[in-house]
């Protein structure tokens, strides 16, 4: 497939067609594991593209910094408000490279996790200098993440949660609903709201996500409901049913990664509830080397929640 796909972007095409199998080898080195060739390939379009692109590399503290103050002074005093009634973006060139920095901000994240202040910086900039577009919501609600989380500014971050919302109103924005949920109300509602508010609009966020056709998000966002309805007190025994039919779903949809993150809750609750807890440990201990050879998060997932069990029991 990536020889057919080298073939036809060696040859002399349009742009727009160009981007479309750029965007199929960014997404298809990403599904099989090759993460740095997919870096790599939706960095050098954005370059062919005459876009901005950061170094593959660790991105330094003061890089991070610098290029938040410029942000910031960007951003001014807007509120939730302004920033979702800024023009619409309608420079297509920026839109490629908007839905290549979306690709970018999935696969730096796995490898190199300093690198995606930077992705989400320059998706935040093209917004507020050219307008916006359905990738608008999830970078302004990646810009609360960090704000929320890294930066130690919550209430900031959650005025540009708030921004990134108020944008999925607009005409034309539905394709990134379950994206923006899953980040606004995974990483930075919490901050300042309780956990029980989240699971709701998480719920609705793997309706929608359903709805559109965008599985993987829509999983995101069942797995984070599980999750919270287990850390804010629900029964175990009403957990486990939503559990096992959360598991059906993620096997009918091939979502393997999400469905190992359900099961390391339901197997966390069966041990709670005294069912089978010697099966249930044998089975978290088999995800948690696999995750140790693959380098994927299901470990912290693991470690958690035998933290759980080990405090509750």
């Amino acid at each position: 497939m990536n020889e057919l796909i080298g073939e036809v972007l060696s040859k002399d095409i349009d742009t727009k067609e160009k981007y479309r199998v750029s965007e199929i080898k960014v997404k298809s080195l990403l599904t099989v594991g090759k993460v740095n060739e997919s870096i790599n390939a939706a960095l050098d379009f954005r370059r062919q593209l005459g876009l901005p692109a950061p170094q593959k590399k660790p991105a330094s503290k003061f890089t991070i910094i610098r290029e938040y103050i410029r942000v910031k002074k960007l951003l001014k005093d807007k509120t939730a408000e302004d920033i979702a009634n800024l023009p619409e973006l309608d420079d297509e060139r920026y839109e490629m490279g908007q839905r290549m920095n979306e690709h970018l901000a999935t696969s730096v994240y796995l490898v190199e996790p300093t690198m995606l202040p930077l992705v989400i910086f320059q998706s935040v900039t093209t917004s507020l200098k050219h307008g916006l577009s359905p990738t608008s919501s999830p970078a302004f609600a990646r810009l609360g993440l960090l704000l929320c989380g890294p930066f130690g500014k919550p209430h900031e971050g959650r005025e540009m949660a708030k921004a990134a919302e108020l944008i999925l109103e607009r005409p034309g924005m539905r394709s990134s609903t379950s994206n923006t949920i899953f980040v606004t109300q995974s990483f930075c509602y919490h901050w300042t709201s309780p956990l029980h508010d989240s699971i709701e609009p998480l719920l609705k966020g793997y309706q929608v996500g359903l709805e559109i056709g965008d599985n993987v998000k829509a999983c995101y966002c069942l797995v984070g409901r599980m999750y919270y309805l287990f850390f804010t007190g629900r029964t175990l025994d009403s957990i486990q049913q939503e559990l096992e039919a959360a598991a059906n779903v993620m096997t009918q949809l091939k979502q393997d990664e999400n469905e190992l993150k359900i099961t390391i809750l339901l197997s966390s609750v069966k041990k709670l509830r005294g069912l089978d807890a010697e099966a249930c440990d044998e089975m978290l201990d088999s995800i948690l080397a696999s995750a140790a050879e693959t380098r994927n998060n299901l470990s912290a997932y693991v470690s958690v929640m035998k933290l759980e069990c080990a405090t509750l029991s």
